[in-house]
């Protein structure tokens, strides 16, 4: 009977530690996918709009949101490497400034008209090192293409660190054109 009662209690205790993770881990989740969901609203509207406003218009449409939803000093180090640490504090401004200004113009360029497009988030989740993933889908010309989005906190915000679209890592691609850039 002892026994019984022990296992009954330590039922009843992990069940309620599975239950405050879970709490834990939607609420961790729900600030990243608001980031994400803000990005995805601002790429439709500015693709709904994208006629009107053209290129310059885009871009200073999406600036600010970029801004917030990316974690661009970080990705900008990340993309270039062990090369990073070559470059003195003026080539770094300099460097983070360009990729601030290339990322901003990809995707003002990218997002340049609407023909039905529309994006949804499929799931949130925690990613490894205390992350969070965002898993969403573009429905576009018949087709959906998933998105993935991996978030971590910098100054208590949630941004983006990377985007994994097809399975292909943004950021490993960035890394690839910006360390052969510099070499060259």
């Amino acid at each position: 009977m002892k026994s019984a009662t022990r296992l009954l209690k330590g039922l009843i205790g992990l069940t309620v530690l599975c239950a405050s993770i879970s709490v834990w881990t939607a609420a961790a989740a729900a600030p990243a996918k608001s980031v994400v969901q803000n990005l995805d609203d601002t790429l439709i509207g500015t693709m709904k709009q994208a006629d009107s406003l053209g290129f310059e218009g885009r871009y200073k449409k999406l600036a600010p949101v970029i801004d917030d939803a990316f974690d661009l000093d970080r990705i900008a180090r990340l993309a270039l490497g062990s090369a990073w640490s070559k470059l003195n504090a003026e080539q770094r401004t300099q460097y983070q400034a360009m990729f601030r200004k290339d990322t901003i113009a990809t995707y003002a360029s990218r997002f340049k008209s609407f023909s039905g497009q529309s994006f949804e988030i499929k799931s949130t989740g925690d990613a490894p090192g205390g992350r969070a993933q965002v898993n969403t889908v573009i429905h576009a010309d018949g087709k959906t293409i998933p998105i993935n989005y991996v978030l971590d906190q910098s100054s208590g915000e949630w941004k983006i660190v990377n985007v994994v679209a097809k399975g292909v890592s943004d950021l490993a691609l960035k890394r690839g054109q910006y360390t052969s850039s510099i070499r060259e």
